[in-house]
């Protein structure tokens, strides 16, 4: 709650800290807009990492503990094999539903690639069995050699080869996502410290006439603490609104796409995306302070 309170107090303003920082130059707005831009790009990150973070968990959970079997045979013969395998899964140790996948659903499939309107119905294509297993699983070597030895046309696919590397794949995106949202944090941080030593070193003969008539160091360091942060959280809450707004706008790829059912923000993402305004202000207050810090050092 303390926390909260001395946060407030920051970012209210001060008559004092007109007369120890001056409101106009270039540094001002250098700092806003910087900061917003940074912020931009920060929750444009963050969100993109999130939304891999999530996909690679939707991926890899959507095709677990789920296989599939392919059957390739003549028109009259095609059907009969399918019985047959479906019989085998309804023996097999493991199996927790096995169904053949429709027409219907081939087409949805298919859809992505092939379009809507595509004749699927006039094309000669393998059955295809769709297979849910329990958490146990299922024994796909001895799996393989029985359908090897009853049904020659028939393929199992675990699913292994399309999973791992669309898993990896996706956490490899999320995490340069978040490599490139620690990069403009960084930035950030330079970029506050070179605003503040730009700002001291402009008013070098206040601050040591200040510490002549024997103004405390805390004193001055608040006012450029405020000063800096207010400018900061004013433009980390713009570029973070306006990336929101963005990311709002966006239209549903999911839909397009057809391969994943829905992109978007979980609600602890979008509390993470939230929270970005409160990390520029913590990084300009550490980053002011430090370099205000440094500079009356020197002037001993």
């Amino acid at each position: 709650m303390s926390f909260f309170l001395n946060f407030w107090k920051i970012l209210l303003d001060s008559p004092q800290d007109m007369q120890v920082v001056p409101n106009t130059g270039f540094t001002k707005w250098l700092t806003t807009f910087t900061a917003g831009a940074m912020s931009f790009l920060a929750v444009l990150g963050l969100a993109f990492s999130l939304i891999c973070a999530d996909l690679a968990s939707e991926w890899g959970d959507s095709l677990k503990n789920s296989s599939s079997i392919r059957i390739s045979a003549p028109t009259d013969l095609l059907k009969k094999q399918t019985s047959v395998a479906l019989a085998i899964l309804d023996q097999t140790k493991g199996v927790d539903s096995a169904h053949l996948v429709g027409l219907q659903d081939k087409k949805k499939l298919l859809e992505p690639w092939l379009g809507a309107d595509f004749p699927l119905e006039f094309i000669a294509m393998p059955a295809l069995i769709e297979i849910q297993e329990t958490e146990d699983g299922i024994d796909y070597e001895g799996l393989r050699l029985r359908l090897s030895a009853e049904l020659p046309s028939a393929i199992l696919d675990n699913h292994m080869q399309w999973r791992r590397p669309i898993e990896v794949f996706a956490v490899l995106v999320s995490q340069l996502g978040m490599f490139t949202v620690v990069l403009v944090l960084l930035a950030s941080l330079a970029m506050v410290s070179m605003a503040a030593n730009a700002a001291l070193s402009a008013n070098i003969k206040v601050l040591r006439v200040l510490r002549l008539v024997g103004t405390f160091d805390t004193f001055i360091v608040t006012a450029f603490v405020r000063k800096f942060t207010r400018r900061v959280f004013l433009g980390s809450f713009l570029g973070t609104t306006f990336a929101s707004l963005v990311l709002i706008m966006m239209p549903d790829l999911g839909e397009n796409l057809g391969i994943i059912n829905e992109l978007s923000l979980e609600l602890i993402d979008k509390i993470w995306i939230a929270s970005v305004p409160l990390l520029f202000v913590l990084i300009s207050i550490f980053a002011t302070r430090h370099a205000v810090k440094t500079s009356l050092k020197r002037l001993l």
